[in-house]
């Protein structure tokens, strides 16, 4: 048994209970599914110790799902404040994710502000897919032409501008990509995080069907908090950021065996 299964672990359908309020406290937010993979039992026992948690104020009861954080944390930060933060980072983040690409690719393209730069430099000679949940995405795309784009759609989510909920699941899970431009609201020890729980489970789901991981995201991420945990380092091939990175995360992103690109944002921004 490793040390994460022992952890969560139980004797007891109360202890089970207190087990899987513990599991959503560290997550952010969880599907019905995800927990009754997790605790070995049916999603019917899950819903019923779900509903024994939202009676003691334990947890949050959404859609299809289970939160602990405040309804006003799992809304998110507003598109357009976080498309006018660290922009050259972005962009040399941006540009340095086009050497992932190889022709005739099929990738997917995380909702995201940083992501969406990544949409603006594709190459349109170079016979990709794109497949993504992210508004802004499909219309930088459909401005330009020459890339097929799948969208996957579904509920669209206006803080966001991206499209959640189970239609978005269901096309996910008929996919098959090479590889994944993940984008994060939040970094730390224990992974990456966005700001609210529609697009951590969409994020999740295209972390499941893509050959490669590749994480894009600014330096000050490091900094953010309050989110909802997407996944661990582990799930991560490549990390692209800026070179405003502190030494103490990058050697953390290192230990955890994730391979490390950091772009200079002067030369970046002098070109």
């Amino acid at each position: 048994m490793s040390d994460q299964e022992e952890r969560y672990a139980y004797g007891s359908a109360a202890e089970r209970r207190d087990r899987l309020a513990r599991y959503v406290a560290e997550q952010g937010y969880c599907t019905i599914g995800e927990l009754s993979l997790r605790f070995g039992v049916s999603e019917m026992t899950i819903r019923r110790d779900v509903g024994r948690l939202v009676g003691e104020g334990r947890v949050r009861a959404f859609h299809g799902g289970v939160g602990s954080l405040a309804p006003s944390e799992l809304s998110g930060v507003d598109y357009g404040d976080r498309d006018r933060r660290m922009g050259a980072a972005k962009h040399a983040i941006a540009s340095r994710a086009l050497a992932e690409l190889s022709p005739g690719a099929v990738i997917a393209i995380d909702s995201g502000t940083t992501t969406a730069q990544i949409a603006a430099l594709l190459p349109l000679d170079a016979g990709l897919q794109v497949v993504t949940p992210s508004l802004p995405v499909v219309n930088a795309l459909a401005e330009r032409g020459g890339i097929e784009v799948v969208c996957l759609g579904g509920v669209l989510h206006l803080e966001s501008l991206s499209f959640a909920g189970e239609a978005t699941l269901a096309s996910v899970a008929n996919l098959r990509v090479d590889v994944l431009f993940l984008a994060a609201s939040g970094l730390d020890e224990r992974g990456a995080y966005c700001g609210n729980s529609f697009d951590a489970i969409t994020k999740r789901a295209l972390i499941e069907v893509a050959d490669q991981v590749v994480l894009v995201s600014d330096s000050s991420k490091f900094t953010a908090s309050g989110m909802v945990r997407i996944c661990g380092w582990d799930l991560m091939d490549l990390f692209i950021t800026d070179d405003g990175i502190d030494p103490i995360s990058a050697a953390m992103v290192a230990a955890e065996g994730v391979a490390l690109e950091t772009v200079s944002i002067v030369t970046a921004g002098a070109r």
